[in-house]
């Protein structure tokens, strides 16, 4: 069901804007003086566009997209909220409660792209309330990181390779709309204290490319913008 969710979702995001920002409010609250963000575990995975349109993951390419996004997130949270960004450590992939927490994330940010973005699957009982929350069981990664906010980040950008190039070459000289590769995530930040997802953003577009530094900022501002200071 997940997995059927997640495609039905990722379409939505293939037709949307690049991007669009839901959140509670426009202040984050802080319980100390070092304003902590912990960045859960990336969801991210980069692939080649095949001329056949299949999608073949590049693990090379991953690699070098997580390292430059969590360079770009360090550097826009430190400028724009004056946060620390601490990253989770092996406890998070190995004990159970957050491993859970990180299954539930995914579930919800799906369920939000959903009912919270497409007018068709609108939730009746939420009316246009921006109401979404992992539960107070995100109190143990408070006590374990001392952050205030947690980020989870989900990203899947494909490339077209020379031969999907050639094929949408030949199709555009056919009259024929050929796609090329897609730059489709979500991220969201959750309050580690009350598990309520305090802010979600949607990235959709045809263009980007997170293998290299300078594009992978410009990429993480997008998938980062209107967050709550």
């Amino acid at each position: 069901m997940i997995r059927r969710m997640t495609v039905v979702a990722l379409c939505l995001l293939l037709s949307a804007c690049a991007t669009k920002a839901l959140k509670i409010n426009q202040n984050l609250e802080w319980d100390g003086a070092n304003n902590k963000v912990l960045l859960m575990p990336l969801d991210v995975q980069l692939s080649e566009l095949t001329a056949g349109g299949v999608t073949e993951p590049k693990a090379e390419w991953t690699a070098k997209a997580e390292k430059h996004i969590k360079t770009a997130m360090d550097e826009i949270l430190r400028t724009d909220l004056s946060a620390k960004l601490v990253e989770a450590d092996d406890w998070v992939r190995d004990e159970d409660l957050p491993v859970q927490l990180v299954k539930l994330h995914q579930a919800v940010g799906v369920s939000i792209l959903l009912h919270a973005y497409a007018p068709q699957f609108k939730l009746p009982n939420k009316g246009d309330t921006f109401d979404w929350s992992l539960g107070i069981d995100t109190q143990a990664l408070k006590k374990r990181y001392g952050a205030d906010y947690a980020l989870f980040v989900f990203v899947r950008d494909s490339y077209a390779s020379a031969g999907r190039a050639a094929v949408i070459v030949f199709g555009a000289l056919l009259g024929v709309g050929i796609p090329g590769g897609q730059q489709v995530g979500f991220a969201s930040l959750v309050d580690l204290d009350t598990g309520d997802i305090v802010w979600f953003n949607r990235l959709a577009r045809a263009g980007g490319d997170l293998r290299s530094e300078k594009p992978a900022m410009e990429t993480v501002k997008l998938l980062l913008d209107g967050l709550p200071k």
